[in-house]
C-alpha cells in the first residue's frame, strides 16, 4: 500500500474544467446584456411595475447548478477510486531483450518502409500483443552496444523509447554485434562464467603431443527466463559475434536473430545539405546486402533455444515466431503484488445528471405571489 486511499484512473481529464471557463464567461456576458436591453425600453424606477417577477440571482442559481452537474460529470470521466486492496497472483513470464541494429545500412529501403522502421514495427506489434507477466528491454547497436530500456514490465515507456530510437542514437559508427550480445549477457541479465581458478589449471595435466584426449558429454546449459531477440542486416560484423552468442548460451539465454534486407543488395540513402542521395565510397554507390551466411553462422553450433530467420524484403512477423517458439522458452514464475481500487465514477455519474435535471426546473422568475396566483 502507498497511503493513498483516493485514486483517480484517468486524471488527465480534468483538463475539461477548463472548458467550463469561457462557459461561464459567456453566460455573465448574456446576463449583462439581456439587463442593457431592459433598461433601453424601460425606465430603473419602471422595472419593477413592468417586470414583478424579475430576478437576477434565480437565473445565476439556475446556471450555479448547472455549471456544477456538468463539473461533476466530468470529475467522473477522471473515473475516481477508493477502498483499495492488494491482491498478489502468480505469473509466467520471460525478459525479452530487443538487440536492435542501427547502423547505416539499416536505411537501405529494400524492406518497406526501410529496414530500421521494419524492424521497429515488428517490435511494436509483438509488445502491444505480449500477454502480462514478461518484461521488455532495448540495446541499440551500432559500432558499440548502448543500453536504451532496461527491462521493465512498463510496455508504454519501453514503446517510447523505441519510438526515439533511430540510426544516430548510437556514436559509433560499424555493426558490432559481439559487443551487443556481450553486453546483453553481462550487464542486462547479469550474467557470466565463473573464471577457471589458477591453481585447477595447474593440477590439469596438459596432453601430450598426439595424444587422444577423451570428452565428456558436456552438461546441459541451463535455462533462464532471459531471451535475445536481434534483428540486423548482418553486415559488416565486427569481432566475436559467434562466440559471444555461445557463451551466452551457456549461461542459458535464448538468442534468436531475424535477418532483414535483400541478399542482392541496396544502396543507402543519406541526405546531405538537404537533399536525399545514397551513400558513397570513392565515387562509388554503396550497396547493402543482407549477410545471411555470417547470421546463420552465429547460431549453427548452438544445439538449442536458438534460431535465425531470414526475413528478407518480408516484413516480419514476431508475434507468430513468439507464440511458436520463443514463449516456450525458458519461462519463469513471479508472484506479483497488484493493488486494486473500487471504480465509484459512476456515482458521481448519477450525481451530475441529478444536478442537471433539476437546474432545468428551476425557474429564472420569482413565485408569483400569494394574492396573484388567488386571482
Amino acid at each position: 500500500m502507498n497511503g493513498q486511499f483516493v485514486n483517480l484512473g484517468n486524471p488527465r481529464a480534468l483538463q475539461l474544467l477548463w472548458l467550463l471557463v469561457p462557459l461561464a464567461a459567456l453566460f455573465a456576458y448574456d446576463l449583462r446584456r439581456r439587463q442593457r436591453v431592459l433598461r433601453l425600453f424601460v425606465a430603473r424606477s419602471l422595472l419593477d411595475d413592468v417586470s414583478p417577477r424579475r430576478s437576477i440571482r434565480r437565473p445565476i442559481v439556475k446556471f450555479t447548478v448547472l455549471l456544477a452537474g456538468l463539473a461533476v460529470l466530468i470529475f467522473a470521466l477522471a473515473r475516481p477510486r477508493w477502498d483499495p486492496k492488494e491482491i498478489e497472483l502468480e505469473q509466467q513470464g520471460q525478459n525479452l531483450l530487443f538487440v536492435l541494429d542501427v547502423s547505416n545500412s539499416m536505411r537501405a529501403r529494400d524492406v518497406d518502409p526501410s529496414r530500421l522502421e521494419a524492424a521497429k514495427a515488428a517490435i511494436r506489434t509483438l509488445v502491444n500483443a505480449l500477454p502480462a507477466g514478461n518484461q521488455v528491454g532495448l540495446l541499440a547497436y551500432a559500432g558499440s552496444a548502448e543500453l536504451k530500456c532496461p527491462i521493465t514490465p512498463n510496455y508504454t515507456h519501453f514503446l517510447s523509447v523505441l519510438e526515439r530510437t533511430t540510426y544516430n542514437t548510437v556514436d559509433v559508427g560499424g555493426s558490432n554485434l559481439g559487443d551487443a550480445i556481450d553486453k546483453a549477457t553481462r550487464e542486462v541479465f547479469g550474467l557470466s562464467e565463473a573464471p577457471t581458478t589458477a591453481k585447477s589449471d595447474a593440477g590439469r595435466k596438459k596432453p601430450a603431443v598426439g595424444e587422444t584426449v577423451m570428452k565428456g558429454e558436456a552438461a546441459a546449459p541451463k535455462e533462464t527466463p532471459n531471451v535475445l531477440i536481434i534483428l540486423t542486416d548482418g553486415e559488416n560484423h565486427e569481432g566475436y559475434a559467434k562466440e559471444m552468442a555461445e557463451k551466452a548460451h551457456r549461461l542459458g539465454v535464448a538468442i534468436y536473430i531475424i535477418g532483414l534486407g535483400s541478399t542482392a543488395g541496396a544502396p543507402i540513402p543519406i541526405e546531405v545539405d538537404g537533399k536525399m542521395t545514397t551513400l558513397k565510397f570513392k565515387g562509388q554507390e554503396v550497396i547493402t546486402k543482407l549477410d545471411d551466411a555470417s547470421l546463420r553462422r552465429i547460431v549453427e553450433s548452438i544445439p538449442s533455444r536458438s534460431g535465425y530467420l531470414p526475413a528478407g524484403t518480408s516484413n516480419v512477423d514476431l508475434v507468430d515466431i513468439y507464440n511458436r517458439v520463443i514463449s516456450k522458452q525458458g519461462a519463469e514464475r513471479k508472484r506479483l503484488r497488484y493493488t486494486v481500487w473500487q471504480e465509484k465514477f459512476q456515482l458521481f455519474v448519477g450525481l451530475g445528471m441529478v444536478l442537471i435535471v433539476l437546474s432545468t426546473f428551476i425557474s429564472e422568475q420569482r413565485a408569483a405571489p400569494k394574492a396573484e396566483v388567488a386571482r
